[in-house]
């Protein structure tokens, strides 16, 4: 049986914020979902990437639009596993622009984040008031990945 999760994260994969911020974000996320099985407020030391199980479809350059090879996105992602995400800067083999992992466009949305805040099974999308009342208690912009496991 497969499992969807509603996860936000801050569209800067650094940005932490303050306990108290947290704490007020992940009351509202529960109060915005009370049928959910569970909500869930994570940090972590380093910078991970956040997928979306699934729901993976493909990587886009946010550049020239083209589609990226995933041979070359697994390299790329390899290179900063290795490095702890962080250095998320690459090279685009399409038009040689200088992008960040972080910035390419995933499909379905994906990304790279010290904090993730979590909804399984919600029984709807977030509104956008919802999300902009998050953001303002974050104090960022959140970024907003359907997971499917």
């Amino acid at each position: 049986m497969s499992v969807d999760t509603l996860k936000l994260i801050p569209v800067l994969p650094e940005y932490v914020p303050g306990d108290a911020m947290l704490r007020r974000a992940c009351d509202l996320l529960e109060s915005f979902f009370p049928g959910a099985k569970k909500t869930s407020c994570e940090t972590t030391a380093e910078v991970r990437f956040i997928d979306q199980g699934q729901n993976w479809e493909r990587v886009i350059c946010p550049v020239c639009e083209t589609e990226l090879e995933p041979q070359w996105w697994a390299q790329a992602m390899d290179r900063a596993h290795q490095a702890g995400f962080a250095d998320l800067r690459v090279n685009l083999p399409c038009c040689g622009a200088v992008s960040s992992l972080n910035d390419l466009q995933y499909e379905l949305p994906a990304g790279f984040a010290r904090v993730v805040l979590s909804v399984r099974d919600p029984d709807r999308d977030i509104d956008d008031k919802q999300l902009e009342t998050l953001e303002n208690v974050l104090g960022c912009k959140l970024r907003k990945i359907w997971a499917r496991y």
